[in-house]
Parts: structure tokens; sequence; C-alpha cells
């Protein structure tokens, strides 16, 4: 018979509890975020053409981007694959640059996302074609420290103090707790090319047919730009 004023047996029932609470954290959590990908698809392959007035990799830190240390005057970009026969609402350079249609931008701000810089910025589909205009180099700016170590599987190594923060790579990824008021796009803080969002954004750009986007779920993401 359990002697439920045994120690042992409260310590285990604790520790049972806390592991419960932290896996209904972490459902809840990948729930109502998704990863923000390319669809491969649709979403070309894109680089800086030669034109390109920028070609540093400046678009995945998370923070604001200081017009006046680079030169952003002639953002144009070469579609190096062009899966569905014309340039989407999204795709993302060879330099971590997410480019957007204006529909999309439009959207966006209607939704009341104010944590995005834009950038003008051309598309160029076939090489040879003139350059389309109408389009945006889109900087999102916000870093949320949301990646669960200890449930992680990464190809990581310790920083100078010790913590597991310099990340290479994510074959398995586990989201821990993000604030409920923060903002509905972000990237992950030390592994910043991944981008995430509210689930509820999903059902909003199929509404609004946007195209060139996949939303993946956390525990569905293959480590690059795709699902498992």
């Amino acid at each position: 018979m359990l002697n439920h004023e045994n120690p042992c047996y409260q310590h285990s029932i604790n520790k049972f509890v806390i592991c419960l609470l932290k896996f209904i954290t972490t459902l809840k959590n990948e729930m109502s975020k998704l990863i923000l990908c390319p669809d491969t698809n649709i979403s070309p392959a894109i680089t800086s053409s030669e034109n390109c007035s920028c070609s540093e990799m400046i678009w995945e830190s998370g923070h604001l981007i200081d017009p006046k240390e680079y030169d952003l005057s002639n953002l144009e970009f070469l579609c190096e694959t062009l899966p569905s026969g014309f340039f989407p609402d999204y795709a993302v350079s060879d330099m971590g640059c997410s480019v957007i249609s204006e529909c999309l931008k439009n959207l966006l701000e209607k939704l009341g996302i104010d944590n995005i810089q834009y950038f003008n910025a051309k598309i160029i589909e076939q090489e040879g074609e003139s350059a389309k205009q109408g389009y945006y180099a889109a900087n999102i700016v916000g870093l949320v420290d949301c990646i669960d170590r200890e449930v992680s599987e990464m190809d990581v190594e310790a920083d100078e103090n010790g913590e597991l923060n310099i990340i290479f790579g994510i074959d398995k990824l586990v989201l821990k707790d993000i604030p409920s008021n923060y903002n509905t796009i972000y990237r992950v803080s030390f592994f910043t090319r991944l981008i995430l969002v509210d689930k509820d954004l999903k059902d909003i750009f199929e509404q609004n047919f946007i195209q060139g986007i996949k939303l993946v779920k956390p525990e569905r993401w293959d480590g690059i730009h795709g699902e498992i």
C-alpha cells in the first residue's frame, strides 16, 4: 500500500507534475506556432543579380537594418528557378532575404504586424528579361529564445559561457514556453534563419490566396525548408 506521506512518494509526484506541465506547455507552443518556409513547389530559388546594390548577409539578424550603413537603393533579385512560371508572394534569397509581393505586404500591414522593415525590391523572372517592380525585401525584426535545448536534437556547441547557443543545425525541434503577448512573426534566437508565426496566419494566407509559403509544424520540420 502506498504511503502518501512518504517524502520519496511526494517527490515522485512533484516530479511527475512538473514533467506533465512542461509537456503540456511544449505541446501548446508547438500547436500555436508554425515555421515559415518557402514552398519550393511554387517559390523560386533567387539570388542577388549583378546589379543588386547589396549582397551582404544582413537579413537574418532579427535586428533593425540601418539604411545609412548599407546601399539598399537597388535590391534586384534573379530567379534561378521558376517552378510555377511566375514569381509568387514569397521567396527567400541565398543570402536569407525574404522577398514578398505587394499583396502580401499589404495583408501583413492590414493585420497590424508592425515589426517588419520593407525595402523596395525588383525581380527578374527570366535571365535577359527586364526587372519587375512592386516587390519588397522584408526584414523581420524580433528574436525569441524558444528552442528547448534539453529535448531538441541539434548539432550544437557551447559558447564562451558554457551555454548551448552555437547551433549549426537542428534534426528535431522542440519549442519551450513563448510569451503569449509576443509578436505574430519573429525569428528564433541562436538559429535566426528560423521564422515562427502564429498558427492563425495559416487560414488568413489561404483565404487571401497567398502563394509561395509553406507553414510547417515544429515537430514536422525537416531542418531545411520542408516537412518530414
